[in-house]
């Protein structure tokens, strides 16, 4: 073992001329926290659900809540009981969870008592309607705890010399597909299957405001699953359909947040495409060149973006009744453009042009 290798398994007990070794990585508990990751955004997301179709009212204690709390439950218990039997094999108290799973913990700590704030929150300011409870400090705490846990197989993974199938990469993988929904929930207000419904039917008289948001959701929800997928990329190499699971599921759960009829779910074909077209285009090793990255990140927010707004042409002529998008060519083919030109602004933050010597 090299001495970088020591330095990064061992920690140095304060107080003491004695060392405690970390656990080795445990591919299993990776696989439970995984588990857990999908149980707490499945949580997140049939809370959304309830809170979107009228099935709530203003209490805290709610089949949700229970859902989402239970599931967060879950991943303590998987934590505390792997960090006491490491204990129990004579692991020092601070290091006795395996790299990457210290802040699961502290997550779940957090979590707890975030809950209770939270409690206390309602009691004092009421309850959230709306984008207010994407907004509102005591969700956003939650929220970054809960991140806490989910990216724990990320985190050990990305520290341990994996390999690069669907074997060793499945549970960063799945937390991953996780953070990235978790990401494009909390930004809900703004999101391609959420809002766009208004860009269909008559023309309104003053678009300013619309037109806005709906530039805001094709950006964002395009470049979010773009920067998650390229940050995957700058780790491993990815096995053939990663990016297919991550848009596909993403898409499926947003639109299930808000659906109001089955053939939306339309959405999540157009995102297929376009992550097959994104794990097709990896495979041919797209991104090896500077040249190559700087194409990959023009064409699939590109893809994405144009995508979607003809499965919102589709619906609103179709499914919705309000007729087709009243966007002319100058908005719906301007902003999937526009996407694609954030999407370059990636590329220059993963491979910054070369700086002369």
């Amino acid at each position: 073992m090299t001495s970088i290798g020591l330095l990064r398994d061992r920690m140095t007990v304060r107080g003491t001329d004695q060392t405690a070794v970390i656990p080795a990585d445990s591919i299993q508990l990776d696989r439970w926290m995984a588990f857990a990751a999908c149980l707490i955004t499945f949580g997140l997301f049939i809370d959304g659900w309830a809170h979107n179709h009228g099935q709530v009212d203003d209490s805290f204690f709610t089949p949700w809540h229970a859902l989402l709390y239970g599931a967060v439950a879950l991943s303590g218990l998987i934590l505390i009981v792997t960090h006491m039997r490491n204990v129990g094999k004579g692991f020092h108290f601070r290091g006795a969870l395996p790299a990457g799973y210290t802040l699961s913990l502290l997550g779940f700590f957090m979590f707890a008592a975030g809950g209770v704030a939270d409690l206390v929150w309602h009691e004092i300011f009421g309850f959230e309607e709306g984008t207010e409870s994407l907004i509102s400090p005591s969700h956003l705490f939650l929220a970054v705890s809960g991140l806490l846990i989910i990216t724990g197989p990320i985190r050990a993974t990305w520290q341990r010399k994996s390999g690069e199938t669907w074997r060793d990469l499945l549970p960063a993988i799945l937390s991953f597909t996780c953070i990235t929904s978790i990401f494009i929930f909390f930004t809900a207000f703004a999101a391609i299957t959420s809002s766009t419904d208004i860009l269909t039917g008559p023309r309104p008289g003053n678009t300013q405001v619309i037109d806005g948001l709906g530039v805001v959701a094709f950006l964002l929800h395009s470049n979010i699953l773009l920067a998650v997928l390229l940050l995957m990329t700058m780790r491993w190499r990815l096995p053939v359909g990663t990016a297919t699971v991550v848009f596909g599921i993403s898409a499926a759960l947003m639109t299930w947040l808000r659906v109001r009829h089955n053939e939306e779910f339309i959405f999540v074909l157009s995102a297929v495409a376009v992550g097959l077209l994104a794990d097709w285009l990896l495979q041919r090793g797209a991104l090896k060149s500077a040249a190559g990255t700087r194409l990959f990140c023009i064409v699939i927010p590109f893809a994405y973006s144009l995508g979607a707004l003809i499965v919102v042409e589709i619906l609103g002529a179709s499914v919705w009744g309000t007729g087709g998008l009243w966007w002319l060519i100058h908005m719906w083919l301007g902003v999937p453009v526009m996407a694609g030109a954030f999407g370059y602004g990636l590329s220059l933050l993963m491979r910054p042009p070369v700086t002369p010597t």
